[in-house]
């Protein structure tokens, strides 16, 4: 008998659905809704994205992480520019953690307009102590994940460590002191019908947003764009638990978010989050001020 056979299922609390948002015609996004922070903490937000062309403006954050994971089978990538003097491609598959601490100007553009750009803006909080740490960029190319294979399974560790039967897989972030709120992000595909049992700690908040076809998690149904939320995490808890999952007919690939829940007040304001209404007001002035570094739009719209 195997270890994760040993262990308990953990309980799907929900299946919500991703409502579609505009930005303009061509533009759009499937936003994770508002939602209790007790089941999605330490992530703030999550946008499945396709950006056909030049819209995002440069803008700022503060006190957060802005996360692009563009999905292996995006059609194109994304130019990120920021006013730490980045410039770079995320191309499809790709990891872009922009860790704003006390603040940061950014721009992402498709790297071939015209050309969709599909992938995960996904929003993560700092714990207060970090919130005022230096502005960090992370980035890992799609090749430098591990990736664990299994029958009519395949699991890539964009970020934080995967840990299944005889074998545990770290991204390259991992490994960066800098990262302030580890967390895990997996992208996972599974061929038609097929079953793979994830083991997460119960000390984590977990949840997964399907974004091709459909998936069952344990008796709970849900297909793309649509997210399963799991359990509340357990304070403190030590033991993990087994989540089953079980493509449709067409298949399904998804991403998996787990992570510690900070457990702080959460004050948001636009681009920036705080504990208080103090901090917001602190951002906006280092922003106004130039605190935040300059970015020079690359486009007019």
């Amino acid at each position: 008998m195997c270890g994760q056979e040993l262990l308990k299922r953990r309980a799907v609390h929900s299946v919500a659905d991703m409502p579609l948002h505009r930005f303009d015609a061509r533009t759009f996004a499937h936003q994770l809704p508002p939602l209790p922070s007790g089941l999605i903490d330490p992530f703030l937000g999550v946008d499945a994205f396709d950006m056909p062309h030049h819209f995002f403006l440069p803008h700022p954050h503060g006190g957060m992480s802005a996360v692009t994971l563009m999905l292996d089978d995006s059609p194109g990538g994304v130019i990120n520019r920021d006013s730490q003097g980045d410039h770079s491609t995320i191309a499809p598959g790709d990891l872009h953690w922009t860790q704003a601490g006390s603040g940061i100007v950014h721009e992402e553009t498709p790297s071939n307009p015209g050309q969709s750009a599909r992938g995960l803006q996904i929003f993560v909080n700092m714990a207060r102590a970090r919130k005022q740490d230096p502005a960090a960029v992370f980035k890992t190319d799609r090749a430098a994940m591990p990736v664990w294979q299994g029958e009519g399974a395949r699991l890539k560790v964009a970020a934080g460590s995967y840990v299944g039967p005889n074998i545990t897989l770290s991204a390259p972030i991992s490994a960066d002191a800098r990262w302030a709120t580890p967390v895990n992000l997996w992208a996972i595909e599974l061929d038609a019908h097929a079953h793979l049992d994830l083991t997460v700690p119960d000390a984590h908040n977990a949840f997964a947003i399907v974004t091709h076809g459909t998936l069952s998690v344990g008796d709970d149904a849900a297909q793309a764009p649509q997210t399963v939320l799991m359990s509340p995490a357990l304070v403190g808890a030590p033991s993990s638990s087994v989540v089953s999952l079980q493509a449709g007919e067409g298949g399904a690939q998804l991403v998996w978010f787990s992570g510690a829940p900070l457990r702080e007040p959460v004050v948001p304001h636009g681009p920036f989050v705080g504990n208080t209404r103090d901090d917001i007001v602190a951002y906006i002035n280092a922003f106004q001020s130039g605190a935040m570094g300059e970015l020079p739009a690359s486009f007019t719209r």
